[in-house]
């Protein structure tokens, strides 16, 4: 079985270790923050990945969605905080202790669009991301824990799930693609 664990660890440590975009106040909470005061010329702020030994609103997430997150994902986001970032062609939701912008914060974006969110959540399918960029499609595991892209209209206009793309067949593989240099 794989060691998840020592799988994110290793993530963590490249995104922390490679160049970031800077976020504003209301995408960086202090507790991912580097430093005290913003960049002085654009005034935002650059951040880190960190571990926090207090992820407490994570169980009570999951009790809401009716389903764990993939174990892969899981140790991501029970044992570390991170603003939302852009991980090649995914811009992931905030993990904070704060909670940022609630849209792009984990725990409250994916229920932000009611009607979206049970449509999703009825299908078995759980939202993690969204596309960089901006895109309002939601990413999420499959009911089997692929990563997949969800049309958005398919589910407002017609009541159906309709996938896109197929981003990764787990998180893992997500995640190990990136620590090789590919993103798709």
């Amino acid at each position: 079985m794989m060691n998840f664990d020592a799988l994110i660890d290793k993530f963590v440590e490249q995104v922390n270790a490679s160049p970031r975009e800077l976020l504003f106040d209301s995408e960086a909470p202090p507790s991912v923050r580097i430093g005290t005061s913003p960049d002085e010329v654009y005034g935002m702020w650059d951040w880190n990945i960190k571990r926090y030994e207090a992820v407490d609103w994570l169980e009570g997430l999951e009790a809401r969605l009716s389903r764990q997150f993939p174990q892969s994902f899981r140790s991501l986001v029970a044992r570390y905080i991170f603003p939302p970032f852009d991980l090649g062609p995914l811009q992931f939701l905030a993990n904070t202790p704060e909670g940022v912008d609630d849209l792009y914060e984990l725990r409250t974006g994916i229920f932000k669009d009611a009607y979206l969110s049970a449509g999703l959540l009825q299908n078995g399918f759980l939202q993690f991301a969204r596309p960089a960029g901006g895109d309002y499609d939601p990413i999420c595991f499959d009911p089997n824990g692929s990563i997949v892209g969800i049309d958005h209209e398919s589910i407002l206009c017609h009541d159906e799930i309709a996938i896109t793309k197929v981003i990764a067949l787990s998180f893992a593989e997500l995640i190990e693609r990136h620590l090789k240099g590919c993103y798709h």
